[in-house]
């Protein structure tokens, strides 16, 4: 497909299809579980539900007007955006629901609660700054830019997206403060040491349940937030930095 003809498709169109699809997959979801889990089984709150609805509107709405102020301009940095809107309906069931809603509204002591909560927070913001350290890392001291990012005249930059990202993963390196098996072991059952005795002098039934899904949640959710790091800094920041140092527009290839 010739460059005039891509730049005529709307692929920011196609990325706010792709966000939708993710909004009405996952976050109905996350809502049914919320109020089955908090509001109903255990009674403690009906706000998890109403959050996750919230939650929906907000990510369908706010892509919804990034599409209609950015239509036909095949902007990269309104696919990113869309993209971010697209990806956090997937971390939000992951780390918000799986983890994070557990610590907060679950019945437990309010040691747990808060050790909990302190110990998922001081994980996911130490992973943030790992994989912003590296993401910049790679834009501003290796070839990614000049060889992702192409002039094809008339004040427009492309990036293609299969083709960057392969670039990108070809000089990227993953953030690794330990080994990755010790990793992923220690990001997972570190926080619930807070809650073992209760997991052993408990019925197993919701709270068991919830447990397993936070357990499993926060290794899944650092891998996301990650994710969300990197198109924000790839396909967001950066081509909003190129527009405004070299005045072009930079559009993007699907």
């Amino acid at each position: 497909m010739r460059l005039g003809e891509k730049l005529n498709s709307d692929y920011v169109l196609k990325a706010l299809k792709w966000c939708v699809f993710a909004s009405f997959l996952f976050l109905p979801i996350t809502t049914g579980l919320s109020y089955i889990a908090y509001s109903d089984d255990l009674a403690v709150s009906a706000l998890p539900w109403h959050i996750s609805v919230a939650v929906a509107l907000l990510c369908c709405i706010a892509a919804v007007l990034l599409y209609a102020w950015y239509r036909g301009t095949n902007s990269l940095a309104a696919y990113g955006m869309i993209g971010l809107f697209t990806m956090f309906p997937i971390y939000y069931f992951f780390g918000i629901f799986g983890y994070f809603f557990f610590f907060t509204f679950a019945p437990m002591l309010s040691a747990m609660k808060w050790g909990g909560l302190a110990g998922g927070l001081a994980i996911t913001g130490y992973w943030i700054y790992l994989v912003i350290r590296n993401v910049r890392y790679t834009i501003n001291h290796t070839r990614f830019v000049a060889a992702a990012f192409k002039e094809h005249g008339d004040g427009v930059i492309c990036y293609e997206v299969q083709r960057g990202m392969r670039i990108f993963e070809k000089h990227f390196v993953e953030p690794s403060p330990m080994p990755k098996p010790l990793a992923y072991v220690v990001f997972a059952i570190a926080p619930f040491c807070l809650v073992l005795p209760r997991i052993l002098t408990s019925s197993f039934g919701t709270n068991g349940v919830l447990v397993v899904v936070a357990a499993l949640g926060l290794p899944l959710s650092l891998w996301l937030v990650g994710l969300l790091v990197r198109i924000y800094l790839v396909t967001v920041a950066l081509p909003l930095r190129i527009e405004r140092e070299r005045n072009v527009r930079v559009v993007v290839e699907a």
